[in-house]
C-alpha cells in the first residue's frame, strides 16, 4: 500500500491491530434512497428471510449474496457494506 488516502490504515490486519466488523447501514441507506423495502431486495437478489434477518443483526453473510444483491441493486460493494471500528 502507498500514503494518502488509503482507506485501512498501517497497523490494520496485524496483531494488535483494531477489532473491525461489516456494517450494512450502507445497503440500509441505498434502499431508502430508492424507496424499496428489505422484502423488495429479498424478492430481487433471490435472498431467504434468514440473509435479510442476520443482516438485521448484523452478522455475516457469503461474498457470493453481496455480489448478488450488487447485482440486483445495479451498486457496487460500497453502497452496500462498511467496515467499522469495534466499540472495545
Amino acid at each position: 500500500m502507498t500514503g494518502g488516502s488509503d482507506v485501512c490504515s498501517s497497523d490494520l490486519g496485524k496483531k494488535g491491530g483494531k477489532p473491525m466488523h461489516i456494517s450494512y447501514q450502507p445497503l440500509w441507506n441505498t434502499l431508502k434512497e430508492r424507496g424499496m423495502r428489505k422484502e423488495d431486495l429479498r424478492l430481487a437478489a433471490g435472498l431467504t428471510t434468514n440473509m435479510i434477518a442476520n443482516m438485521g443483526k448484523g452478522k455475516n453473510i457469503s461474498m457470493e449474496t453481496l455480489v448478488r444483491i450488487c447485482e440486483a441493486l445495479n451498486c457496487g460493494i460500497m453502497n452496500v457494506i462498511k467496515l467499522e471500528q469495534d466499540n472495545i
